[in-house]
């Protein structure tokens, strides 16, 4: 077979130009593959995470688990040791984008120039030809498998399916045992114990936290021991309009009814409208704002507005802590983390809420998650997201319709149990893996806010519109249930065998933990969304016209005081060392002696 070979065209400016772009794109590409593998080498042999320096303050913290200042150079090596990573895998990411789009440029630009021919000479019949047609088809092949070799291995290599960085190393400070009380930080007298319930055993195993730091901040909307605090001192009266015992308040550039967290002389809460969602932090002592970031859209979300009701807002839902990040979710369906300076780690966009008074589930960390649940009017769910990386842990689904209550995770005999409250079912969940424990139906037509309580073997849910019952942990069998008055927004305490709450209508009760038995009811002006808090003592329960009702526990209803802050509130008052934090319609106040 003869086969007559054409010449390419090389004398014209765009053979030329396109040669040189593939030759540029093919070395281009080179470079950027030596580039991705090197750096995934670097990685895997260094391991920050492992290194003899880290790990040697870590065995130096397992025999000084007191070492505060040991405990914080150990905590900055890891966050240096985690951003690297990040750093890392965000080099990766646009590598390969580069890599991929190199190669299409090269092999595009060599492509084209087989159209520069010219018209062929007369064929020589005794000069053989090579089968060009054969050659070509070869050349082809070749190029485009040794290609695939090299983005595969490139892209083997770039993306490792798991580093040394997402494993937590171990830490000196064991999980607290769960069949005794927590130690309760300096901070709490020795009779704190006869005034106040024992802190509930909850199984947290974060990096670098320990029960005394859980218990001496407020990483959730309730607090670290479900409603109550180990603060002492704290005033009980104070003036809005004087100033007096108000240390300081600070405005709050945009609105949300959220209540901050604390953690470690720092208050982080959130503030949103119609095109913005931002993050603030503030100085616990002087009330300044050290940073506020904008929580971008996650990828993947809507661009428009949700519209949502004045009552809820954009940043209805409260942020938490699990001591190395922050986490917080707003009206629009996302999801952020960040680190304690401000910067976003990862963002997560759950899906557009779709009920009448928008998105307001606070969120909840449990060992290395943080727990969500997304009750909506269709395509409910409660999950776990890695609190390292934002990756799905695991996700059920929930078909009960829009609720607007929170995860809670109680010790419940010898295991953790994540309790969620929607119409008309409390079911609980395993936090590791999601699989549904049990449920109970008692909440058959109610508007849910109130987090489930548990006390004493007993869980406790509420609704508007329902019912207030208690459910035996054990049996899941119902104990009894009241229709009469019952929180609505407010979360119960339970304190001595008495349970304590506030109505959105307006009233104050107190019930018999073990019956339900009415004890006491009082009327108040405003409705209580906030829920009641017990310190040094006494019961804090904060109405929506911001005063403030102290309360003596008992079965007598007996007002040690109601100081004013002069500005509206919905948040549950945060309760730390000597000084009560609360957030009014515009700005955060700090209350102290």
């Amino acid at each position: 077979m003869r086969v007559v070979e054409y010449q390419k065209d090389t004398a014209t400016l765009p053979y030329q130009l396109l040669k040189n772009v593939g030759k540029v794109a093919g070395v281009f590409s080179l470079i950027v593959c030596v580039l991705l593998i090197a750096n995934n080498l670097s990685i895997k042999k260094t391991d920050p995470i492992h290194s003899p320096a880290l790990q040697q303050l870590i065995d130096q913290l397992k025999t000084n688990p007191n070492d505060e200042v040991l405990r914080e150079q150990v905590r900055e090596l890891d966050m240096i040791a985690r951003r690297a990573f990040f750093t890392s895998q965000h080099f990766n990411r646009l590598g390969i984008y580069l890599l991929v789009g190199g190669l299409v440029v090269m092999v595009v630009a060599f492509k084209s120039l087989e159209a520069f021919k010219t018209a062929p000479p007369f064929p020589d019949s005794s000069d053989p030809k090579d089968d060009i047609v054969e050659n070509a088809r070869w050349a082809r092949k070749a190029v485009t498998a040794v290609g695939l070799v090299l983005v595969g291995f490139a892209l083997m290599i770039a993306l490792p399916w798991q580093s040394s960085l997402d494993i937590p190393p171990e830490i000196a400070t064991p999980v607290p045992d769960t069949t005794e009380a927590p130690p309760a930080p300096e901070a709490v007298p020795e009779t704190v114990t006869n005034a106040q319930p024992e802190a509930p055993a909850v199984s947290v195993s974060i990096p670098f936290v320990t029960e005394e730091q859980r218990l001496a901040n407020w990483p959730f909307l309730l607090g670290p021991a479900d409603n109550v605090s180990f603060a002492k001192g704290v005033p009980t009266s104070w003036d809005g309009e004087t100033g007096e015992h108000i240390k300081w308040k600070t405005a709050i550039p945009l609105p949300g009814f959220n209540t901050p967290v604390y953690w470690e002389g720092k208050l982080y809460l959130t503030g949103a409208d119609e095109t913005a969602r931002v993050i603030y932090c503030l100085d616990s002592e002087s009330g300044e704002i050290l940073w506020q970031t904008s929580a971008d859209r996650a990828g993947g979300a809507p661009t428009e507005a949700v519209e949502v009701p004045d009552s809820a807002g954009h940043a209805a839902a409260s942020m938490t802590t699990d001591g190395v990040r922050l986490f917080a979710s707003f009206a629009v369906g996302d999801l952020v983390a960040l680190d304690f300076d401000g910067k976003p780690l990862w963002s997560v966009y759950l899906g557009t809420p779709e009920n009448s008074y928008g998105y307001a589930s606070s969120l909840a960390a449990y060992q290395d998650t943080v727990l969500v649940q997304f009750d909506q009017d269709e395509a409910g769910f409660v999950a776990a997201y890695d609190a390292a990386t934002g990756k799905e842990r695991w996700k059920t689904a929930r078909d009960f319709g829009a609720s607007w209550s929170s995860p809670a995770v109680h010790h419940i005999g010898d295991h953790d149990e994540v309790i969620l409250a929607a119409d008309p079912t409390v079911v609980s969940y395993d936090p590791a893996t999601g699989k549904e424990l049990w449920r109970v139906d008692c909440l058959e037509n109610g508007e849910v806010a109130s987090i489930p309580a548990y006390a004493d073997g007993i869980v406790y849910a509420s609704a508007d519109a329902a019912k207030l019952a208690a459910i035996d942990a054990n049996t899941h069998e119902i104990l009894w249930e009241g229709d009469d008055l019952k929180p609505g927004v407010c979360t119960p305490l339970i304190h001595e065998g008495l349970i304590y709450f506030g109505t959105d209508d307006g009233a104050l009760a107190c019930y018999d933990a073990k019956t339900g038995e009415e004890v006491w009811a009082e009327f108040a002006d405003y409705g209580f969304y906030s829920s009641p808090i017990l310190a040094d003592g006494k019961i804090y329960l904060m109405d929506q016209g911001g005063n403030m009702f102290i309360l003596k526990p008992g079965r007598t209803y007996e007002l040690i005081a109601k100081p004013a802050l002069g500005d509206d509130s919905s948040a549950t008052p945060v309760i730390v060392g000597d000084s009560l934090y609360l957030r009014g319609a515009e700005n955060l106040y700090r209350i102290a002696p």
